[in-house]
């Protein structure tokens, strides 16, 4: 009878944690969460299960301590993701107090994630800053919400814009749901600042598929006036003679010219020939093949 009760006070106990797990999956933020806590009742629930062990009480109310143990560990894990969400989201205002509404912005998918766009400014001497904003199997579909939860707080006066590498199959199935996509994402974008500058950079042609998903995105460029970037054309750029002569050009004094203009095209082919000159993209394609 006891075990009976003692099962009751576990299941009356354990029906909070899936609760306070859910709470927290939906809240994403560490918040009002206590490791500490979360720690304790663990370690509470390892003692019960090792007392029962150790009087060879294999029963039901045994399963029930198991249970709660499980998912009182979720809630850990939930615990930590939040956490790496808390610190994503304090890098993204950071970086949003540090913008001064003359940055350049690039949102691209898993290929410009590993493009280290402040490092190769700063090797080129830009005079206005620059930051990544793509993210891991970006596509087309979550791209809308991507830029307005962590590019459009920056204010950016430019946004380079290279996606649908995830989106082959889409474009497959159906061509115009791909050409809806990039244009909600473009509208969204004006509807924001209408002055905002954009550049659509093209895919990488390695078959048919991207050789017309490319036809569809300079079509898309030319009607909406943005500025069109072929990225094979990245692939001929010497970066180091690039550099030369970007530094020429600032000594005979054209670096405000430069800060004004922003030429888009130019800066997303020192960017792509870059990450091609220096495996960027090989090391991206390898991972994913594993």
């Amino acid at each position: 009878m006891s075990s009976i009760f003692e099962a009751a006070m576990l299941v009356c106990f354990g029906f909070s944690w899936p609760m306070n797990v859910r709470k927290a999956i939906k809240a994403k933020s560490a918040k009002g969460m206590s490791l500490a806590f979360i720690l304790l009742i663990i370690v509470g629930y390892i003692a019960g299960i090792t007392a029962k062990l150790l009087n060879h009480q294999i029963n039901y109310v045994l399963a029930v301590y198991i249970l709660n143990l499980v998912i009182v560990f979720t809630n850990l894990v939930v615990y930590f993701r939040n956490r790496a969400l808390d610190r994503r989201s304090e890098a993204v205002k950071m970086d949003v107090k540090k913008a001064d509404g003359e940055s350049v912005v690039l949102l691209g998918g898993s290929l410009d994630k590993e493009i280290p766009v402040a490092e190769v400014a700063q090797s080129f001497n830009f005079n206005f800053k620059m930051y990544n904003r793509s993210k891991y199997g970006l596509s087309l579909k979550d791209a809308k919400k991507t830029y307005l939860e962590s590019v459009e707080p920056m204010n950016p006066e430019a946004v380079i814009i290279h996606l649908g590498k995830e989106d082959v199959e889409m474009f497959k199935n159906n061509s115009a749901d791909f050409d809806v996509k990039y244009l909600e994402l473009l509208s969204s974008i004006k509807h924001q600042n209408k002055d905002r500058r954009i550049a659509l950079v093209s895919l990488e042609e390695e078959s048919k598929v991207e050789v017309e998903m490319n036809r569809h995105i300079k079509a898309i460029a030319e009607s909406e006036k943005c500025e069109y970037v072929n990225m094979d054309r990245a692939k001929l750029w010497d970066t180091e003679k690039t550099k030369e002569v970007t530094a020429f050009m600032y000594e005979l004094g054209f670096d405000s010219q430069l800060k004004v203009k922003k030429p888009l095209g130019d800066i997303s082919k020192v960017l792509y020939s870059y990450a091609y000159q220096n495996g960027l993209f090989n090391e991206v394609e390898n991972v994913q093949a594993v």
